[in-house]
């Protein structure tokens, strides 16, 4: 079932605004609780753009994600400097480090790009860990603060602090959603569904790849900022491992190959994380078996899920024999072949 524009363009300002309202009908839980999965949304979609567009996993998208997070604390607590600078500092410094390091993983294909982007993001953890005079290793560096926006404090407010993030975090879906249906989006599905084609037409291949993998890194970083500012603390567990497995594990529970599906698959996550913890000290168990049930019989995720059902019953309502497909123009759409 396709819709025409405007009614795109109606439904997208109906969801825009009851995402502004949030702070005003919902409670403060509920509207921490989207502030959570807000930035980790980001460090996530910065995963699943990588996936998606280039069929390639990172293993280092949370490197930049904590590299900003660390360069706010320190320029912040240790040599005072106020908002704006270093949330700037800190996201340049997570692309730079995306421009050097890409100059590597760019070079790697298949289990090699996973496994170098593994390895350096790994090399980043123990930095944190073990530059214990600039990190103050495993305990972290707290007494982090959000700033003042307009007068208003983001640190006192979390209505205030949402809007703020809410701000960029849909910034940076319009940004991803732009890269996708420009022909910059077009090389890099024609790279990742046959490079060889893509190379012997002329297309820059490398270059292509490069700058994908340097976006990817800057929306990570951006979801840094947010969770530095409102944990209020930053250490070795933002850049480790773990937190990457997270996003890739939020990426195919929700659908890895779209937009949507990243952001519905760390909504789910992180709820699931909190009602099952609260009920079984088992719920990691649990929430494995969650995987597994989800790789094995819903490949495409919980988005890919929603999108057959609504195929289903606007099939039934319209008469129709066929499923209908999603909109080409649709940013959250999932490319195929």
């Amino acid at each position: 079932m396709q819709f025409s524009s405007t009614t795109k363009s109606i439904a997208l300002l109906l969801s825009l605004a009851l995402l502004v309202a949030v702070p005003w009908i919902a409670s403060d839980y509920f509207v921490m609780m989207c502030i959570r999965v807000m930035y980790f949304g980001m460090l996530t979609l910065s995963l699943c753009f990588l996936a998606g567009e280039l069929g390639v996993v990172s293993l280092m998208q949370a490197s930049f994600f904590g590299i900003s997070g660390y360069f706010i604390a320190i320029l912040q607590t240790r040599y005072q400097l106020s908002f704006p600078i270093p949330p700037l500092v800190g996201i340049g410094v997570a692309v730079l480090f995306a421009a050097l390091t890409g100059l590597l993983v760019i070079r790697a294909r298949g289990i090699y790009f996973l496994m170098l982007t593994l390895v350096l993001g790994q090399l980043v953890w123990a930095l944190a860990s073990q530059w214990a005079s600039m990190t103050r290793g495993d305990s972290g560096i707290t007494d982090i603060f959000a700033p003042m926006i307009f007068g208003i404090s983001t640190e006192k407010s979390k209505g205030a602090f949402y809007l703020f993030e809410l701000f960029f975090f849909c910034g940076v879906i319009y940004f991803l959603a732009a890269l996708k249906r420009s022909p910059f989006g077009l090389m890099l599905r024609g790279v990742r569904d046959s490079e060889s084609r893509m190379a012997m037409l002329g297309y820059p291949v490398s270059l292509l790849r490069y700058m994908a993998f340097i976006f990817a890194a800057f929306v990570a970083a951006v979801g840094g900022v947010f969770f530095a500012y409102f944990t209020g603390l930053i250490n070795p567990h933002a850049v480790s491992l773990t937190t990457n497995v997270e996003a890739l594990l939020a990426g195919i529970l929700g659908g890895i190959q779209t937009l949507f599906g990243a952001i519905l698959g760390t909504a789910i996550l992180k709820i699931l994380d909190l009602v099952l913890s609260g009920i079984t000290q088992r719920y990691l168990l649990i929430m494995g078996i969650l995987f597994l049930i989800t790789i094995m019989f819903a490949p495409k995720g919980a988005a890919g899920g929603l999108k057959r059902l609504w195929d289903r019953v606007a099939a039934r309502t319209l008469g129709s024999g066929a499923p209908a497909k999603g909109a080409p123009d649709d940013p959250f759409h999932e490319d195929t072949k």
